[in-house]
């Protein structure tokens, strides 16, 4: 096993299971699979630290929007990819309202599906890290109020940053992050990124230049629908 955020498939269909494990692993996640809501269900209450679960909407049994509902209310922090039918919509903007990450309608583009993935992943570990550095501070705190650290042992480390500098560190990891996620929805367009972002094309570019990003960089990449 790898250290990269571990993903669950759950489709009734064997060949669908199959070829979304293909190719995650080729892409080196860690990837487990269940034929059923159920069975998904039974795995994660054993394995909680799932990062990803992608799962059809159609399946015997329960369906997906319940067991999406089930995850997001029992892991806060497992993120959901839905696949419906097509011409499904309402089906997928219920799924993103009770808490789904992205969708992907049926028969769709491995490609997409890959890069939605990685999207939906690295949303994952910047809400971790977000986590990490909530409790870093917590500590820091609880420790300085009973004075059982001194000022003069917070060091210049990471893990002992002050709180202004973790909340910088932090808001720009959000901020850099972010922007490339919306720029790589409209692959590279900057007008159709800023637009999205409610802010407008110059002070975006600028924002890009800040965090040395590259917008032709994302030019060419599919979007996931």
């Amino acid at each position: 096993m790898n250290n990269e955020p571990t993903i669950l498939v759950v489709d009734d269909e064997d060949s669908i299971r199959k070829l979304l494990k293909t190719r995650f692993e080729r892409e080196g996640f860690y990837v487990k699979t269940a034929g059923s809501a159920e069975e998904g269900a039974a795995f994660l209450a054993s394995h909680s630290d799932i990062s990803v679960i992608v799962t059809d909407v159609r399946m015997p049994g329960k369906d997906g929007l319940q067991f999406t509902q089930e995850i997001k209310n029992n892991y806060k922090h497992s993120k959901v990819i839905v696949m419906t039918g097509h011409g499904e919509k309402s089906t997928a903007i219920q799924a993103l309202r009770i808490g789904a990450s992205d969708y992907l309608e049926k028969p769709f583009d491995l490609e997409e599906m890959t890069h939605s993935l990685k999207r939906t992943v690295n949303e994952y570990k910047l809400e971790m890290k977000n986590e990490e550095f909530v409790h870093e501070l917590e500590v820091r705190v609880e420790k300085a109020e009973k004075h059982t650290v001194s000022p003069d042992a917070w060091n210049d480390s990471e893990m002992t940053s002050s709180y202004t500098v973790l909340k910088k560190k932090w808001s720009e990891a959000f901020e850099k992050e972010y922007l490339s996620s919306v720029l790589e929805r409209h692959q590279g367009n900057v007008t159709a990124a800023a637009k999205e972002a409610a802010v407008d094309r110059s002070n975006f570019l600028r924002l890009l230049r800040r965090h040395h990003i590259e917008a032709s960089s994302y030019r060419g990449i599919k979007k996931a629908a």
